[in-house]
Protein backbone atom coordinates (compact mmCIF):
# COMPACT_ATOMS: atom_id res chain seq x y z
CA UNK A 1 0.00 0.00 0.00
CA UNK A 2 1.74 3.28 -0.93
CA UNK A 3 1.88 6.41 1.80
CA UNK A 4 -0.97 8.38 1.13
CA UNK A 5 -3.28 5.27 0.81
CA UNK A 6 -1.95 4.80 4.53
CA UNK A 7 -2.00 8.31 5.48
CA UNK A 8 -5.99 8.48 4.09
CA UNK A 9 -7.07 5.45 6.35
CA UNK A 10 -4.86 6.77 9.56
CA UNK A 11 -7.13 9.68 9.04
CA UNK A 12 -9.97 7.75 8.59
CA UNK A 13 -9.80 5.10 11.85
CA UNK A 14 -8.46 8.57 13.63
CA UNK A 15 -12.23 10.11 13.27
CA UNK A 16 -14.01 7.08 14.01
CA UNK A 17 -12.07 6.99 17.57
CA UNK A 18 -12.74 10.41 18.09
CA UNK A 19 -16.83 10.15 16.82
CA UNK A 20 -16.20 6.88 19.27
CA UNK A 21 -15.44 9.33 22.48
CA UNK A 22 -17.51 12.26 21.53
CA UNK A 23 -20.56 9.25 21.86
CA UNK A 24 -19.46 7.93 25.19
CA UNK A 25 -19.79 11.80 26.42
CA UNK A 26 -24.01 12.44 24.88
CA UNK A 27 -26.44 11.87 27.28
CA UNK A 28 -29.89 10.60 26.37
CA UNK A 29 -33.52 11.99 27.28
CA UNK A 30 -36.43 11.18 24.69
CA UNK A 31 -40.97 11.24 25.50
CA UNK A 32 -42.85 9.22 27.57
CA UNK A 33 -44.55 6.50 26.12
CA UNK A 34 -48.04 6.31 24.33
CA UNK A 35 -50.03 3.51 25.34
CA UNK A 36 -51.90 0.96 22.90
CA UNK A 37 -49.67 2.99 20.30
CA UNK A 38 -47.70 1.26 17.34
CA UNK A 39 -45.69 3.55 16.26
CA UNK A 40 -45.37 7.16 18.14
CA UNK A 41 -42.84 10.00 16.71
CA UNK A 42 -41.30 11.28 19.45
CA UNK A 43 -38.34 14.21 19.37
CA UNK A 44 -36.26 14.72 18.64
CA UNK A 45 -36.06 14.90 14.94
CA UNK A 46 -32.77 15.95 13.72
CA UNK A 47 -31.47 16.82 10.16
CA UNK A 48 -28.31 17.87 9.34
CA UNK A 49 -25.54 18.28 7.02
CA UNK A 50 -24.66 14.66 8.11
CA UNK A 51 -27.62 12.45 8.19
CA UNK A 52 -31.00 12.62 9.55
CA UNK A 53 -32.08 11.23 13.46
CA UNK A 54 -35.10 10.12 14.29
CA UNK A 55 -36.79 8.64 17.97
CA UNK A 56 -40.03 6.90 17.95
CA UNK A 57 -41.65 4.10 19.91
CA UNK A 58 -42.99 1.47 19.08
CA UNK A 59 -44.96 -1.62 21.03
CA UNK A 60 -45.42 -5.10 19.65
CA UNK A 61 -47.76 -7.30 20.00
CA UNK A 62 -45.54 -9.95 20.54
CA UNK A 63 -43.76 -8.98 23.75
CA UNK A 64 -45.04 -6.65 26.69
CA UNK A 65 -42.05 -3.50 25.93
CA UNK A 66 -42.13 -0.52 24.68
CA UNK A 67 -38.90 -0.12 22.31
CA UNK A 68 -37.52 3.45 21.82
CA UNK A 69 -35.74 3.41 18.12
CA UNK A 70 -33.92 5.91 17.48
CA UNK A 71 -32.73 5.92 13.58
CA UNK A 72 -30.00 7.21 11.55
CA UNK A 73 -30.26 7.76 8.28
CA UNK A 74 -26.87 9.23 6.14
CA UNK A 75 -26.61 12.11 3.91
CA UNK A 76 -25.01 10.58 1.59
CA UNK A 77 -27.64 8.93 -1.32
CA UNK A 78 -28.38 4.95 -1.02
CA UNK A 79 -26.36 2.82 -3.13
CA UNK A 80 -28.21 1.32 -6.33
CA UNK A 81 -29.00 -2.03 -4.10
CA UNK A 82 -29.95 0.26 -1.28
CA UNK A 83 -28.11 1.18 2.30
CA UNK A 84 -26.79 -1.70 3.92
CA UNK A 85 -28.45 -1.73 7.91
CA UNK A 86 -27.25 -2.61 11.46
CA UNK A 87 -29.84 -3.05 13.96
CA UNK A 88 -28.30 -2.79 17.79
CA UNK A 89 -29.29 -3.62 20.62
CA UNK A 90 -29.09 -2.21 24.18
CA UNK A 91 -29.80 0.97 21.63
CA UNK A 92 -29.99 3.44 24.57
CA UNK A 93 -26.72 2.77 25.51
CA UNK A 94 -25.08 2.42 21.78
CA UNK A 95 -26.52 4.58 19.14
CA UNK A 96 -24.98 8.09 19.58
CA UNK A 97 -21.34 6.25 19.44
CA UNK A 98 -22.08 4.36 16.61
CA UNK A 99 -24.15 7.24 14.66
CA UNK A 100 -20.64 9.08 15.33
CA UNK A 101 -18.91 6.11 13.65
CA UNK A 102 -21.57 6.10 10.88
CA UNK A 103 -20.74 9.43 10.31
CA UNK A 104 -16.86 9.47 10.21
CA UNK A 105 -17.09 5.72 7.90
CA UNK A 106 -19.38 7.47 5.53
CA UNK A 107 -16.76 10.49 5.13
CA UNK A 108 -14.10 8.12 3.93
CA UNK A 109 -16.48 5.20 2.42
CA UNK A 110 -15.39 5.17 -0.72
CA UNK A 111 -11.74 4.93 -0.37
CA UNK A 112 -12.14 1.89 2.07
CA UNK A 113 -15.00 0.01 -0.03
CA UNK A 114 -17.90 0.71 2.80
CA UNK A 115 -21.25 2.11 1.57
CA UNK A 116 -23.35 4.29 4.07
CA UNK A 117 -24.76 2.71 6.70
CA UNK A 118 -28.39 3.00 8.54
CA UNK A 119 -28.44 2.40 12.33
CA UNK A 120 -31.11 1.27 14.07
CA UNK A 121 -30.46 1.29 17.64
CA UNK A 122 -32.76 -0.57 19.71
CA UNK A 123 -33.52 0.11 23.42
CA UNK A 124 -36.41 0.66 26.25
CA UNK A 125 -38.33 3.73 27.17
CA UNK A 126 -36.67 5.63 30.42
CA UNK A 127 -33.28 7.33 31.68
CA UNK A 128 -31.40 4.16 32.37
CA UNK A 129 -28.67 3.39 29.53
CA UNK A 130 -29.28 -1.11 30.16
CA UNK A 131 -32.82 -2.23 31.28
CA UNK A 132 -31.58 -5.15 32.85
CA UNK A 133 -35.14 -6.54 33.55
CA UNK A 134 -36.67 -5.76 29.71
CA UNK A 135 -33.66 -7.02 28.00
CA UNK A 136 -33.54 -10.58 30.39
CA UNK A 137 -36.74 -11.48 28.61
CA UNK A 138 -35.89 -10.40 25.14
CA UNK A 139 -32.51 -11.31 24.62
CA UNK A 140 -32.73 -15.01 26.25
CA UNK A 141 -33.99 -18.01 24.80
CA UNK A 142 -34.83 -20.08 27.61
CA UNK A 143 -35.16 -20.12 31.29
CA UNK A 144 -32.02 -20.29 32.69
CA UNK A 145 -31.18 -23.56 35.05
CA UNK A 146 -30.56 -22.76 39.14
CA UNK A 147 -26.76 -23.45 38.07
CA UNK A 148 -26.85 -19.94 36.57
CA UNK A 149 -28.10 -18.23 39.78
CA UNK A 150 -29.27 -15.77 37.56
CA UNK A 151 -31.41 -13.09 39.18
CA UNK A 152 -34.71 -14.66 40.52
CA UNK A 153 -37.16 -11.60 39.91
CA UNK A 154 -36.45 -11.68 36.00
CA UNK A 155 -38.25 -13.35 33.61
CA UNK A 156 -36.18 -14.77 30.65
CA UNK A 157 -37.05 -17.17 27.82
CA UNK A 158 -38.95 -14.24 24.98
CA UNK A 159 -36.01 -14.31 22.47
CA UNK A 160 -38.07 -16.08 19.77
CA UNK A 161 -40.71 -13.61 20.53
CA UNK A 162 -38.43 -11.06 20.39
CA UNK A 163 -37.15 -11.43 16.79
CA UNK A 164 -40.74 -11.77 15.54
CA UNK A 165 -40.92 -8.41 16.60
CA UNK A 166 -37.63 -7.23 14.83
CA UNK A 167 -38.90 -9.36 11.90
CA UNK A 168 -42.39 -8.25 11.60
CA UNK A 169 -43.22 -5.25 13.03
CA UNK A 170 -39.49 -3.25 13.32
CA UNK A 171 -38.05 -3.80 9.83
CA UNK A 172 -41.22 -3.01 7.73
CA UNK A 173 -41.35 0.26 9.53
CA UNK A 174 -37.76 0.99 8.73
CA UNK A 175 -38.50 -0.10 4.93
CA UNK A 176 -40.85 2.62 4.69
CA UNK A 177 -38.40 5.52 6.00
CA UNK A 178 -35.43 4.90 4.16
CA UNK A 179 -34.42 2.58 1.37
CA UNK A 180 -32.80 -0.43 2.38
CA UNK A 181 -30.19 -3.55 1.00
CA UNK A 182 -32.12 -6.23 2.22
CA UNK A 183 -29.14 -8.45 1.54
CA UNK A 184 -26.79 -6.27 3.93
CA UNK A 185 -28.50 -6.40 7.24
CA UNK A 186 -26.56 -6.66 10.65
CA UNK A 187 -27.32 -7.77 13.54
CA UNK A 188 -25.28 -6.40 16.59
CA UNK A 189 -25.60 -7.70 20.52
CA UNK A 190 -23.39 -7.73 23.42
CA UNK A 191 -23.45 -9.96 26.56
CA UNK A 192 -27.02 -11.26 26.70
CA UNK A 193 -27.71 -9.57 23.59
CA UNK A 194 -24.36 -11.69 22.20
CA UNK A 195 -26.01 -14.51 23.00
CA UNK A 196 -29.40 -13.51 21.33
CA UNK A 197 -27.14 -12.70 18.19
CA UNK A 198 -25.65 -16.22 17.97
CA UNK A 199 -28.51 -18.04 18.95
CA UNK A 200 -30.59 -15.99 16.06
CA UNK A 201 -27.47 -17.04 13.65
CA UNK A 202 -28.21 -20.75 14.88
CA UNK A 203 -31.44 -20.77 15.21
CA UNK A 204 -33.28 -18.36 12.42
CA UNK A 205 -29.68 -17.92 9.95
CA UNK A 206 -31.78 -15.96 7.35
CA UNK A 207 -32.82 -13.26 9.56
CA UNK A 208 -29.66 -11.42 8.87
CA UNK A 209 -26.88 -11.53 6.82
CA UNK A 210 -24.22 -10.58 9.09
CA UNK A 211 -23.65 -10.57 12.51
CA UNK A 212 -21.61 -9.13 15.79
CA UNK A 213 -21.31 -10.88 19.05
CA UNK A 214 -19.28 -8.97 21.74
CA UNK A 215 -18.81 -10.69 24.81
CA UNK A 216 -21.47 -13.40 24.50
CA UNK A 217 -23.38 -14.91 27.84
CA UNK A 218 -21.42 -18.22 27.05
CA UNK A 219 -22.54 -19.28 30.33
CA UNK A 220 -26.45 -18.93 30.24
CA UNK A 221 -28.35 -22.29 30.65
CA UNK A 222 -25.26 -24.13 30.96
CA UNK A 223 -23.72 -23.30 28.09
CA UNK A 224 -26.48 -23.25 26.05
CA UNK A 225 -24.75 -21.50 23.42
CA UNK A 226 -22.38 -24.32 22.89
CA UNK A 227 -24.75 -27.20 22.47
CA UNK A 228 -26.22 -24.96 19.74
CA UNK A 229 -23.09 -24.74 17.78
CA UNK A 230 -22.30 -27.88 18.10
CA UNK A 231 -26.06 -29.33 16.03
CA UNK A 232 -25.70 -25.86 13.76
CA UNK A 233 -22.16 -27.25 12.88
CA UNK A 234 -23.49 -30.68 12.12
CA UNK A 235 -25.94 -29.18 9.63
CA UNK A 236 -23.29 -25.73 8.49
CA UNK A 237 -22.74 -27.68 4.91
CA UNK A 238 -26.56 -26.79 4.26
CA UNK A 239 -25.69 -22.78 4.75
CA UNK A 240 -26.42 -21.63 1.00
CA UNK A 241 -26.40 -17.69 1.47
CA UNK A 242 -23.05 -15.98 2.74
CA UNK A 243 -22.91 -15.07 6.12
CA UNK A 244 -20.26 -12.57 8.04
CA UNK A 245 -20.27 -13.13 11.68
CA UNK A 246 -17.20 -11.25 13.86
CA UNK A 247 -17.21 -12.00 18.05
CA UNK A 248 -15.13 -10.08 20.36
CA UNK A 249 -14.18 -10.22 23.87
CA UNK A 250 -12.17 -8.44 26.27
CA UNK A 251 -8.80 -9.95 28.07
CA UNK A 252 -9.82 -8.85 30.86
CA UNK A 253 -13.31 -10.31 31.24
CA UNK A 254 -14.41 -12.30 34.07
CA UNK A 255 -10.68 -12.81 35.58
CA UNK A 256 -11.08 -15.26 38.40
CA UNK A 257 -14.89 -16.03 37.03
CA UNK A 258 -16.18 -18.76 35.54
CA UNK A 259 -19.28 -16.96 33.46
CA UNK A 260 -15.61 -15.68 31.79
CA UNK A 261 -15.33 -16.25 28.22
CA UNK A 262 -12.11 -16.62 28.16
CA UNK A 263 -11.91 -19.65 29.80
CA UNK A 264 -10.35 -22.60 27.24
CA UNK A 265 -13.86 -23.60 26.59
CA UNK A 266 -14.51 -20.60 25.47
CA UNK A 267 -11.58 -20.20 23.46
CA UNK A 268 -12.70 -23.39 22.18
CA UNK A 269 -16.26 -22.06 21.08
CA UNK A 270 -14.84 -19.53 18.93
CA UNK A 271 -12.84 -21.54 17.31
CA UNK A 272 -15.40 -23.56 16.53
CA UNK A 273 -16.39 -21.09 13.92
CA UNK A 274 -13.43 -21.82 11.96
CA UNK A 275 -13.73 -25.28 11.83
CA UNK A 276 -17.40 -25.49 10.11
CA UNK A 277 -17.71 -27.46 7.09
CA UNK A 278 -18.94 -24.78 4.40
CA UNK A 279 -17.21 -21.82 2.62
CA UNK A 280 -20.26 -19.52 3.26
CA UNK A 281 -19.12 -18.51 6.40
CA UNK A 282 -17.07 -16.18 6.68
CA UNK A 283 -15.92 -15.04 10.67
CA UNK A 284 -13.37 -12.73 12.59
CA UNK A 285 -12.66 -13.15 16.36
CA UNK A 286 -11.07 -10.42 18.10
CA UNK A 287 -9.42 -10.27 21.63
CA UNK A 288 -9.52 -6.70 22.41
CA UNK A 289 -6.84 -6.34 25.08
CA UNK A 290 -7.24 -4.94 28.48
CA UNK A 291 -10.89 -4.10 27.89
CA UNK A 292 -13.84 -5.07 30.53
CA UNK A 293 -16.84 -6.84 30.12
CA UNK A 294 -18.78 -3.46 29.71
CA UNK A 295 -16.17 -1.30 28.01
CA UNK A 296 -15.57 -4.57 25.38
CA UNK A 297 -19.16 -3.28 24.10
CA UNK A 298 -17.70 0.17 23.01
CA UNK A 299 -14.42 -1.41 21.87
CA UNK A 300 -16.33 -3.57 19.81
CA UNK A 301 -18.75 -0.56 17.79
CA UNK A 302 -16.26 0.14 15.70
CA UNK A 303 -15.59 -2.86 13.63
CA UNK A 304 -19.22 -4.09 14.10
CA UNK A 305 -19.56 -0.80 11.89
CA UNK A 306 -16.98 -1.75 9.18
CA UNK A 307 -18.74 -5.13 9.57
CA UNK A 308 -21.86 -3.78 8.35
CA UNK A 309 -20.68 -1.70 6.04
CA UNK A 310 -18.25 -3.24 3.44
CA UNK A 311 -19.33 -3.90 0.15
CA UNK A 312 -17.74 -6.88 -0.86
CA UNK A 313 -15.83 -9.96 1.12
CA UNK A 314 -12.70 -8.71 -0.43
CA UNK A 315 -12.93 -5.35 1.13
CA UNK A 316 -14.32 -6.64 4.48
CA UNK A 317 -11.09 -8.93 4.43
CA UNK A 318 -8.68 -5.89 3.53
CA UNK A 319 -10.68 -4.32 7.04
CA UNK A 320 -11.13 -6.69 9.28
CA UNK A 321 -8.21 -9.57 8.54
CA UNK A 322 -5.40 -9.57 11.06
Amino acid sequence: MNVPMISTHFKIFQSITTALTIGLCTQFSWAAPTKNTSSTLSPPFEQTSKGVSQQFILSSKYTPHHYLINLYIPNTPAPKTGYPVIYMLDGNAVFDSARNVAQAIDNGSGKMGLDPVVVVAIGYVGDSLFNAQQRALDYTPTAPTEKDKANPNYKYGGAEQFLKFIQTELKPQIFNRTRINIEQQTLFGHSFGGLFVLHTLFKQPNSFQRYVAASPSLWFDNNLLSREQQDWRKQSSTIKNPTYLLTTVGTAEGRDSQRSPNTASGRDFFAGFSRVNTNKLHSWHFYHPAEQHITNLYASIPKAMLLASCNSLANCQKLLDE
